[in-house]
């Protein structure tokens, strides 16, 4: 019964860490910034930096001052325990 318990544990944090990596890389694959991340090594525009989550993380270019012309994302990053596997520029 305790190994039934803990199997069923692991599996919810396990569901929940994937969950929340799939959130952030919707939000992040349609040029906005991700929810469940921590913003690390953030530049002085207001957005772009490093921003990294339980063993993923993005590095996020942007237009986040009130007076640029398109704000928002322009070009991310996408790495999965430290191994880059998607680079999208926003036209």
């Amino acid at each position: 019964m305790k190994n039934k318990k803990i199997i069923i544990a692991v599996a919810c944090i396990l569901v929940l860490w994937i969950a929340v990596g799939i959130v952030d890389y919707g939000k992040v694959h349609s040029f906005e910034k991700p929810i469940f991340c921590v913003g690390t090594e953030l530049a002085d525009d207001g957005g772009s930096g490093k921003y990294v989550g339980l063993g993923y993380s993005f590095d996020i270019e942007g237009n986040f001052m009130p007076e640029d012309e398109f704000p928002g994302v322009t070009k991310w990053t996408y790495r999965l325990f430290g191994i880059e596997l998607q680079t999208q520029i926003r036209d």
